[in-house]
């Protein structure tokens, strides 16, 4: 059974969600959402009889909390902007690892939108399995290696846990690919993601990712507060796209150092 884990704070695209899921080929499945928002996510959730924990927190004990309510063999870690193509679990079902990296499909029509989707097709078409492990998380955990990973991050973040909001993903999986190697990567866009159509919101977001990083200066993970030298190998994308696709790499990284200075 997969345990599909969903932190929810605005519920904005949260119907999708559930819609989504709700139509799957593949019906062995449980849903935990760990509703930070309000009442109108409480509604919504009891409206699709899924498993509510209600609770005011931060993104990655939001997760941690998820975690723990779910009974499932495997965790799906969704968000509340990211709903499944209607054969996803069937797929997934058919390739289990003790982690999975899925390929995702941008939704909307605006120019930030289509780069995104730019940076996704070329991470995953463009680069080796290991440097594609480098730049995309796994969305499906081995639940038990899952507990591990969770765990061993509330021990070693101990007060700070409880601020984490970004890189919580990362925080997991470097846990977790400290007690595995297995993981796989699927290419099929089994995940959709309703993603940021303005620049204004692009840099909003990534100036709160940097401010949030600093609560994990002086932890054991402090090494992630310093700037990522990784490159991405780009092959798909024409003159045009590859101005608007550097443009959003900056339009990111400006911001995400800035909060982390300011």
């Amino acid at each position: 059974m997969f345990s599909i884990q969903i932190p929810s704070l605005h519920g904005k695209y949260l119907r999708e969600v559930f819609e989504s899921i709700r139509l799957q080929t593949f019906q062995d499945y449980e849903v935990v959402v760990v509703n930070s928002g309000g009442d109108e996510i409480s509604d919504l959730i009891r409206e699709y009889g899924f498993k509510e924990v209600r609770k005011d927190v931060k993104l990655l004990e939001a997760r941690y909390l998820a975690n723990k309510e779910s009974k499932g063999d495997y965790a799906l870690l969704l968000d509340e902007t990211r709903p499944l193509r209607k054969d996803a679990l069937e797929l997934l079902s058919k390739n289990l690892h003790d982690m999975v990296i899925i390929g995702e499909r941008e939704l909307g029509e605006s120019v930030w939108v289509r780069a995104a989707q730019l940076d996704k097709d070329n991470i995953m078409y463009c680069n080796s399995p290991e440097a594609i492990k480098g730049f995309a998380l796994p969305r499906v955990f081995k639940r038990e290696l899952l507990t591990l990973a969770l765990e061993t991050l509330r021990v070693n973040l101990g007060d700070v846990f409880s601020q984490v909001v970004f890189p919580d993903h990362e925080l997991i999986y470097y846990e977790a690919s400290k007690l595995s190697n297995d993981v796989t990567i699927v290419r099929d866009e089994l995940i959709y993601h309703y993603g940021d159509v303005k620049l204004s919101d692009i840099m909003r977001k990534y100036y709160r990712y940097g401010k949030s990083l600093k609560v994990l200066k002086g932890t054991p993970y402090s090494f992630m507060t310093s700037v990522s030298r990784k490159r991405r190998n780009i092959c798909k994308g024409g003159i045009y796209d590859r101005i608007v696709l550097y443009t959003l790499y900056s339009a990111r990284g400006i911001p995400f150092l800035l909060g982390e200075i300011l």
